[in-house]
């Protein structure tokens, strides 16, 4: 009677510490978690780099409609022999040493740019992927890290469930041992209680190395200590049962909300730009050409002359034949076209077939959480009746560990059912 009295004082004591922790702990919460992961993961600060980088394309193309001015020069010295044959015979020779020098500044204008237009429309297609990407590559680390928020919540609950009835085992196979020395049990219960009590402990064990395992990857991923996850605590309350008559407008939220859907889409339209891109191999250039040339090259015969011309004119540029290499480009650009089309029609199939499994999934895990829930209650109306049975003495330790060893493990079914139900929930953006 004395020990249990004593082990309800510990449970209340123990009570009392958890609530005292849950209000002076700092209470992390779950958008504070995504926030600082995003702050600190690699492979996001890459692919905001790679995003930034394709930005760029954008101004390179449009560059090319931009004034391209461009200042050419040459100065040389110049030494030159002249040889002249004579009428009646031999030669006479004059040398001379002088400068050359030339210098050009060319202003050219495109007027007519086939190729650098599709391959502007193409930059601005690639930029918009890329952000998609970027967009998608944080919804990624979010989804790594709500996984591994309910992983952590979970694992810290299923050690406390696997904890709860190893006080009564120990006790009961303590007591077993004790009617065995005395003369007043047998060996084989002895062993079994012993037994009973090692394997309990041992799954005990095993809970708290998965505890720190789950505490680890939460914290590489997010840079905040477990220890401050303490004020947090899994849902295991009941959980609504979601209707079909909701079913068509999450799928279709569904595939709007795709991010990778709109992404394949995008390709599309660059695949198709790649077409046209193709295509203007074949079409005509035409540039405004503005020059200006200022030159000396003197000679014998021009010494001391400058030259200072002036240019205005349009130059064009008609291609008529490349050895077919234009025709095999559109194909390729073509036949890649149609591919980009069937990917995502492919896409929105496993989006769908993904939606209806996990649309069951969410059913028949609500039902089942719900079912867990009722059966946790009756587990724990059976523990206070054994409780009382056994300060009376008119049952054993023995038959209360048995009785929260049924709690523990029903606990752990209705945790795990509730991590499940959250991990869908989430996929189906509800």
């Amino acid at each position: 009677m004395e020990n249990c009295k004593f082990i309800r004082y510990l449970k209340l004591l123990h009570i009392a510490l958890l609530l005292i922790a849950t209000f002076t702990a700092k209470a992390v919460t779950l958008e504070e978690a995504i926030e600082s992961a995003i702050k600190n993961d690699s492979a996001l600060r890459s692919s905001k780099f790679n995003q930034l980088a394709t930005e760029e394309n954008l101004v390179i193309a449009r560059s090319r409609f931009l004034p391209q001015i461009s200042l050419q020069g040459s100065s040389n010295q110049l030494t030159q022999t002249t040889t002249q044959d004579l009428p009646n015979g031999g030669s006479s020779s004059r040398s001379f040493t002088g400068p050359s020098v030339n210098h050009q500044f060319v202003i050219r204008q495109a007027l007519l740019r086939p190729k650098e237009l599709s391959s502007l429309r193409y930059a601005e297609i690639q930029a918009q992927y890329m952000e998609l990407k970027y967009r998608y590559d944080v919804a990624d680390l979010k989804s790594k890290v709500i996984n591994a928020w309910i992983d952590l919540l979970g694992a810290e609950l299923i050690a406390q469930a696997y904890e709860r009835p190893l006080q009564y085992m120990n006790k009961a196979a303590m007591q077993e041992r004790a009617k065995y020395q005395v003369g007043d049990g047998t060996k084989d219960a002895t062993m079994e209680a012993e037994v009973m009590y090692k394997s309990a402990n041992s799954s005990y064990l095993q809970a708290l190395e998965t505890l720190k395992a789950k505490k680890n990857a939460f914290e590489k991923l997010t840079r905040i200590s477990a220890s401050e996850m303490t004020a947090n605590k899994l849902e295991l309350e009941p959980v609504p049962v979601v209707l079909d008559l909701k079913k068509a407008e999450v799928l279709e939220n569904l595939i709007n909300k795709s991010i990778e859907l709109q992404m394949a889409k995008l390709q599309e339209l660059m695949q198709l730009e790649r077409i046209k891109m193709a295509e203007a191999d074949h079409k005509p250039t035409l540039d405004l050409m503005v020059g200006l040339n200022l030159a000396q090259n003197d000679a014998t015969s021009t010494q001391g002359y400058q030259y200072k011309n002036r240019q205005l004119g349009v130059q064009y540029t008609l291609p008529l034949y490349s050895g077919g290499g234009i025709s095999s480009a559109i194909k390729q650009a073509y036949f890649s076209s149609e591919s980009s089309k069937y990917e995502t029609d492919a896409l929105l199939q496993k989006i769908q077939i993904e939606f209806e499994n996990n649309w069951s999934q969410l059913v028949g895990l609500a039902i089942r959480q719900n079912a867990s829930y009722e059966s946790l209650k009756s587990s724990d109306e059976q523990i206070k009746a054994t409780g009382r049975f056994t300060d009376l003495g008119v049952k054993t330790v023995g038959d209360l560990a048995l009785i929260e060893t049924s709690y523990s493990r029903r606990l752990i079914d209705l945790i795990s059912y509730s991590q499940d139900y959250l991990r869908v929930k989430y996929k189906l953006k509800l």
